[in-house]
């Protein structure tokens, strides 16, 4: 009996997504998970952050290949709020 997802393993995975972890506060959470929502798969905002010297830096996953995208978007919602230092996790 041939097994029954044999055309699937042969597939290569999917890449990995990129993680950036994002300084702002929670105005500007909101604001950005808007903004990613207008952008159909290009990252998912989470509400996990961790704490750096007093700062609060928040997780966004972003699909793989769109990770300038996400950055613009970044740079974009700056005008409107504020966004501190964005570090993207290798």
């Amino acid at each position: 009996m041939a097994e029954r997802f044999a055309a699937l393993r042969r597939l290569t995975p999917p890449k990995e997504a990129h993680v950036l972890w994002v300084e702002m506060d929670e105005e500007a959470l909101h604001f950005v998970d808007g903004a990613f929502g207008m952008y159909d798969g290009v990252a998912n905002v989470r509400r996990e952050y961790r704490e750096v010297g007093g700062r609060k830096l928040f997780k966004i996953f972003v699909a793989p290949g769109c990770l300038s995208e996400a950055l613009e978007v970044l740079e974009r919602a700056k005008r409107f709020v504020r966004i501190g230092e964005i570090q993207v996790e290798l």
